[in-house]
């Protein structure tokens, strides 16, 4: 190895879910790569002229370089899958986020409000209505957010785009609630041990506060992914809805096409998996051991199956962990279209068609056979969090200027005025 390959280097990793900066120095025989994690990891370095390789197992992470030009370029092993990576010399510049035009600002023609109500497990949730200016009764909507810890927002990568859906409903004359999930934001309680069910019975209490509202007339759900699931549920158990949009739902299990949608994302940022028929075969395993009848049972079996994909050792607890978290046991034997073939009001239900999460193709067969009379729509070019994609992958979502496109804006907005007005 020359002198000119020592020093610092930065380029980034896209495994088409997330983009990772990747900061390492090299220097003699070693090479410290920088992590979030575990902070500077010292590691071996192996070289081979303008060649170098050097990684971590137990962080599963493997990276092989060649100089080409004044750059470092090849390969970087993660999650099963060989991703292209490119390195520039020096230390990375700090981030300058895209613009995000669409966000609403002040001052708003209609009235904002913070509201608190207790949700189904007794601790206090907190969420935001909008509400006309113009005297009511007005028809109302609660939104409800996609998996994980969201807030009332479901703000990433500086987008908000359920502050631009109430904002976009209200200026129609909607009243709209939206609120932070359990132990996310300024709501109180645990979100990691909430289930699917948990959230629906939270959206519940959501409701009930804005029945409880001499300026509200009619109450409609607008979900987004998970969020339109529980939509669906609260929906169909409660005949006093009026109406459910569901955005980019589920209609079939994940491990049920695990063969033609597992590294959907991987592979259009140019990820090549390794040992293909293998991973499907462990990722399968893991979700079967969530169906066990107890979380015990589950942790025993996850642990069994990852000794024998020699897991890393010090990963391996906290990855069987997960496998028996309370929402994947849940989910791995929830009923994705329970809630749709229960509905009597109205619904919408819209797919994006570029969604690499839930794509139409796998899914919307499965929906429109669930209820054949619910209203559904794909709209082209939009990826699952209903921007104008590039790739589809979700890791462009930070990079994309629009939150939503002007396209689902309207197909949603304009079928809740026809069928939301009181």
């Amino acid at each position: 190895m020359t002198s000119d390959i020592h020093g610092d280097w930065h380029g980034v990793l896209d495994t088409g879910a997330v983009k990772v900066k990747l900061g390492f120095r090299l220097d003699g025989d070693t090479a410290w790569l920088n992590t979030r994690a575990a902070g500077v990891l010292e590691l071996p370095l192996a070289r081979d002229g303008q060649r170098v390789a050097f990684g971590s197992v137990p962080f599963d992470i493997v990276l092989d370089l060649q100089r080409v030009g004044e750059r470092l370029e090849g390969t970087c092993f993660h999650n099963a899958v060989d991703f292209p990576v490119s390195f520039a010399p020096g230390l990375a510049a700090p981030a300058v986020h895209a613009a995000r035009p669409q966000t609403p600002a002040r001052p708003f023609p209609y009235e904002t409000e913070t509201v608190t109500f207790t949700g189904a497990d007794g601790s206090k949730l907190s969420g935001t209505l909008t509400r006309p200016s113009e005297p009511g009764p007005h028809t109302a909507l609660v939104l409800s957010s996609w998996f994980g810890q969201t807030d009332r927002d479901q703000m990433v990568a500086g987008h908000r785009p359920f502050a631009l859906w109430a904002d976009q409903l209200t200026r129609r004359g909607f009243i709209t609630l939206r609120y932070d999930k359990r132990g996310v934001g300024a709501s109180e309680g645990r979100f990691d041990t909430a289930t699917t069910a948990d959230f629906a019975a939270d959206l519940a209490c959501a409701v009930a506060v804005l029945r409880n509202r001499t300026d509200i007339g009619v109450v409609g759900l607008l979900g987004h992914s998970e969020g339109g699931h529980i939509s669906a549920d609260l929906a169909a158990a409660d005949p006093t809805i009026a109406f459910c949009v569901m955005m980019t739902p589920t209609g079939v299990p994940d491990e049920l096409i695990l063969e033609a949608e597992m590294f959907n994302a991987a592979r259009v940022v140019g990820g090549v998996p390794r040992d293909f028929d293998r991973t499907v075969r462990f990722v399968r395993a893991l979700s079967e051991a969530s169906k066990a009848p107890t979380a015990g049972e589950t942790v025993t079996l996850a642990r069994e199956i990852l000794a024998a994909e020699a897991y890393p050792p010090e990963r391996l607890d906290s990855r069987a962990a997960i496998a028996a978290s309370p929402w994947r046991r849940y989910w791995a034997t929830y009923d994705h279209t329970a809630g749709l073939r229960g509905l009597t009001c109205p619904a919408l239900v819209v797919f994006a068609g570029m969604d690499l999460q839930t794509p139409p193709r796998a899914h919307a067969a499965k929906i429109m056979a669930a209820n054949p009379s619910a209203n559904v729509v794909t709209l082209p070019g939009l990826n699952h969090f209903l921007q104008p994609a590039i790739t589809g992958a979700p890791s462009e979502y930070g990079e994309i200027e629009t939150t939503l496109d002007p396209s689902v804006i309207k197909a949603v907005c304009d079928w809740i005025v026809e069928v939301g007005r009181p």
